[in-house]
C-alpha cells in the first residue's frame, strides 16, 4: 500500500491537471482521479513496466474519463469555461483564446487530445504517443500539422 502511496503523491497532481484539461470540470477532475487510484490499486500487481508509471495512471485516468462520459453526457465544453477567471486578459484576448479553444475542440481524435495533452498539459511527444498508444513521431507530426493550420486559421 506504501507503493499506492507514493504514486498518489507522485502523480495525482499531473492526473488531476489531465482531466481537468479534458472536461473543464474541477468536480468531474476530482473525481475521476480518485477513481484512477482506485483502478490502480486493483491492478498494480499487473503493471509490466512498459512505460512510465505516470504514462501508466493516465492512460487508466483517460479510460476511466471516456467511460464517464458514456454515462454522462458531457455538458460544458472547453470553450465554454469560465475564462474570465483569467485576469490579465483583456477583452479581445478572451474572444480570440476562446475562438482557438473552440477551433481545438472540432478537431477529430486523436488530434484533439495530442493538441490538449502538449498546448495544456505540457507533456512531451513521447508521453504523449504512450497515453494514446501511438508513436512518439505520429504525435510529434500531427501536432505540427494541426499546429500549422490553427496559425494559418487565427492570422491577422
Amino acid at each position: 500500500m506504501k507503493e499506492i502511496e507514493k504514486l498518489y503523491d507522485l502523480y495525482s497532481k499531473d492526473v488531476y491537471r489531465f482531466i481537468y484539461s479534458l472536461s473543464f470540470d474541477e468536480e468531474i477532475a476530482k473525481d475521476i482521479m480518485q477513481i484512477t487510484f482506485l483502478e490502480c490499486i486493483k491492478s498494480i500487481k499487473n503493471f509490466k513496466g512498459n512505460c512510465s508509471e505516470k504514462t501508466w495512471l493516465l492512460a487508466i485516468a483517460k479510460n476511466q474519463y471516456y467511460t464517464y462520459l458514456k454515462k454522462h453526457p458531457k455538458t460544458q465544453s472547453i470553450y465554454e469555461s469560465n475564462l474570465e477567471q483569467i485576469e490579465d486578459f483583456t477583452q479581445n484576448d478572451l474572444e480570440e483564446y476562446n475562438e482557438v479553444l473552440k477551433a481545438i475542440h472540432s478537431l477529430k481524435e486523436p488530434q484533439r487530445q495530442i493538441m490538449i495533452l502538449r498546448l495544456i498539459n505540457d507533456f512531451t511527444f513521447k508521453e504523449i504517443g504512450e497515453i494514446l498508444g501511438k508513436s512518439e513521431n505520429y504525435c510529434r507530426v500531427n501536432f505540427f500539422r494541426e499546429k500549422k493550420k490553427l496559425v494559418k486559421q487565427f492570422k491577422y
